[in-house]
């Protein structure tokens, strides 16, 4: 992505006025909300971008420049968190490995109610992903994040290769429905079945986990979410 003209302009002008970096924490990846804030110093009150809100913050954010070792860089984020509305994301959604982390850095004369307004008007904006909460206390909480695209050192398909057993999370029953809270299998299907594939009543339902009694015997000829990989076979390598 180029830098916009207007951001180019005002970068080079003698008038140029402070820049703002503005933050998203996107836990959509694990169910959870997108945390939108500020670590301007100005900043009193949220500001507002692109239709946004974004709530001021201490923040300290250091490792995002690039360099000329042909390395990617590995950022360090460190958010306050006195208020525990960290805590309370890392308590409910573990400690947001994965998660997406935004840096958008933009002008304040084009913040949402400035003269200059404009959404389209910032640097390229910075995409990571948290790969390691490195500390947490009652004051900050600090993760190290790592570029979106930086593969390095993973492994595919990112998971342990079964061949004859589904790992996906299967609905619960609750006594009066099925609960999906926690359910990675997409099934929602009225017809119930028990471990061995029969038909059953729905505080029994259970899924065996096999490709035949588990999900053709859900989904019929119809596509499979089946997540072993059946294909595969034992090898040995000499």
């Amino acid at each position: 992505m180029t830098t916009p003209v207007p951001v180019s302009a005002t970068a080079q002008s003698s008038d140029a006025d402070s820049v703002v970096h503005l933050f998203e924490l996107d836990l959509a990846l694990i169910g959870g909300p997108v945390f939108r804030f500020t670590s301007s110093a100005k900043e009193k009150e949220p500001v507002s971008y692109g239709g946004e809100v974004y709530s001021p913050s201490p923040v300290e954010a250091s490792g995002f420049e690039m360099t000329s070792k042909g390395t990617l860089p590995r950022p360090t984020l460190k958010v306050a968190n006195v208020s525990g509305i960290f805590s309370r994301a890392i308590n409910e959604f573990g400690d947001l490995v994965g998660c997406v982390v935004r840096r958008i850095r933009t002008f304040r004369r084009f913040l949402d109610g400035e003269a200059d307004a404009d959404p389209d008007a910032h640097f390229p904006i910075d995409v990571f992903r948290i790969e390691q909460k490195s500390n947490q206390n009652r004051v900050y909480v600090e993760w190290k994040l790592a570029a979106a695209f930086d593969q390095e050192g993973r492994m595919l398909p990112g998971r342990q290769v079964l061949q004859s057993a589904c790992p996906l999370i299967y609905r619960r029953w609750n006594g009066a429905a099925f609960d999906y809270s926690a359910a990675t299998c997409p099934y929602s299907g009225d017809a119930c079945f028990d471990a061995t594939g029969a038909a059953t009543t729905p505080a029994s339902d259970r899924c065996s986990k096999r490709l035949k009694s588990g999900c053709i015997t859900r989904y019929g000829s119809k596509p499979l979410p089946f997540g072993g990989f059946p294909g595969t076979g034992r090898s040995s390598v000499t």
